[in-house]
């Protein structure tokens, strides 16, 4: 893995190694971690789209989709989905969406 971004397909491709039942929470968990550590260590990851960070993210929800993200974006997704196996599904199809958009 090389970017914030992979690191994402790869929790996209294998699910369980990340959570064991789908839930967005320990995925958010692992992100905020991991720009923690990317701030922490000073590393700059270059990638084409928009930089990812799951405060960020959290914030373009609200403005593209009105869902409020104060608890988070797994609190967000997850409350405005049918089922988990749903929100799981759509935070990656969001997160391409955030990728391409404009900062």
């Amino acid at each position: 893995m090389s970017t914030i971004y992979d690191y994402i397909d790869e929790m996209r491709a294998r699910p369980g190694m990340f959570t064991q039942d789908k839930s967005l929470g320990p995925l958010e968990t692992l992100l905020y971690g991991y720009c923690a550590c990317l701030q922490s260590n000073e590393i700059k990851e270059y990638y084409e789209g928009r930089q990812f960070h799951p405060r960020e993210f959290s914030a373009w929800l609200f403005d593209e989709m009105g869902w409020f993200g104060a608890l988070g974006f797994a609190s967000a997704i997850e409350s405005n989905t049918s089922s988990p196996e749903r929100a799981f599904l759509t935070f990656f199809k969001l997160v391409e969406r955030f990728r391409q958009s404009e900062a």
